[in-house]
């Protein structure tokens, strides 16, 4: 399930942030769930740990991702996942797609943005959910969609 987040001040992203040259790093966790990241924009000290797993944050706040691991203990597949979680009309997202093997989808909720990505495996749901300013959108496709195609298992 997408959460709220965090409301930011103002940094800009600048044009380098989407290109191939910034620095990404990869975070594994310990259930064996890795991602790519640029680093330059979530510092590695910015991490933070929640009640689903890991965060990282943009040194302002004004962006969050989010890294977690989940049992799938009703073993559901993505479509089935989607359709317990999500029960209502799912025409307010603005990206909904459901494959085989994952889903991801991706809503405005005011100035926010809130992207998120599970793959299935092994009976464990392995996610990214991005939560970052909507006057950056563009600025973020790149990114989100280099986060997003990194995330497997180890």
């Amino acid at each position: 399930m997408l959460l709220a987040g965090v409301a930011g001040g103002l940094l800009p992203l600048g044009p380098s942030m989407a290109q191939p040259d910034a620095r990404w790093t990869v975070f594994t966790d310990a259930n064996g769930t890795s991602v790519q990241y640029p680093s330059d924009l979530f510092p590695g000290d910015g991490l933070e740990k929640d009640e689903l797993g890991s965060v990282l944050s943009t040194r302002d706040g004004r962006a969050r991702l989010y890294i977690f691991t989940v049992p799938n203990e009703r073993n559901e597949s993505p479509a089935q996942y989607v359709r317990r979680s999500f029960p209502g009309d799912r025409r307010s997202l603005d990206y909904d797609r459901v494959a085989a093997s994952f889903f991801a989808i991706s809503e405005n909720r005011g100035d926010r943005i809130l992207y998120q990505r599970c793959n299935f495996s092994n009976r464990l749901i392995r996610c990214i959910r991005l939560d970052y300013p909507r006057r950056e959108e563009r600025e973020w496709d790149g990114i989100v969609t280099r986060i997003s195609l990194s995330l497997r298992p180890r």
